[in-house]
């Protein structure tokens, strides 16, 4: 148990730093102009029903396994219970193989009715190119801004 929670925090700190390398690289801001930054959500160990790391708009729940090849059912259901009205995102890894993030269909098309039941996987990097859409534009496809933050112009 404490070898496979060591090795989930080490995946949400190397997270963690990879969010906060792309924020810094794309110059994203907080509501109050200061470069936004993340860290891991450490209440998580004492309280159910919380995300690992919370973005602005987004809930994310880190996951990392030894084996496997896709993520399992409970694993989305425990990101909808701490997600709220922000918009879920899973993102896994097993060993030897490249992270995957999951998140609902409608933050890759707002056209797309808002079911986080139905799902898109996809690579960190791509990942990392919708949310740039997202911090760029402050939603997803011209959706409603989340409660004022602004976000500095990318690229």
């Amino acid at each position: 148990m404490a070898d496979s929670r060591n090795k989930g925090a080490a995946f949400e700190r190397d997270l963690v730093k990879r969010l906060n390398t792309f924020f810094a690289d794309n110059g994203v801001v907080d509501g109050n102009g200061q470069d936004l930054t993340c860290k891991r959500n450490l209440d998580q160990y004492q309280t159910a029903g919380m995300c690992d790391i919370e973005i602005p708009g987004h809930a994310i729940e880190a996951k990392a396994y030894k084996s496997g090849w896709w993520y399992a059912p409970a694993w989305w259901d425990q990101v909808l219970e701490a997600c709220g009205d922000r918009t879920p995102v899973l993102i896994y890894k097993f060993n030897n193989k490249a992270i995957r993030v999951c998140v609902p269909i409608h933050a890759i098309n707002p056209g797309f009715e808002r079911d986080n039941a139905q799902t898109v996987v996809m690579t960190l990097d791509q990942w990392f190119i919708l949310l740039g859409k997202y911090f760029k534009e402050g939603s997803y496809g011209g959706q409603k801004k989340i409660d004022g933050e602004c976000f500095g112009q990318l690229y």
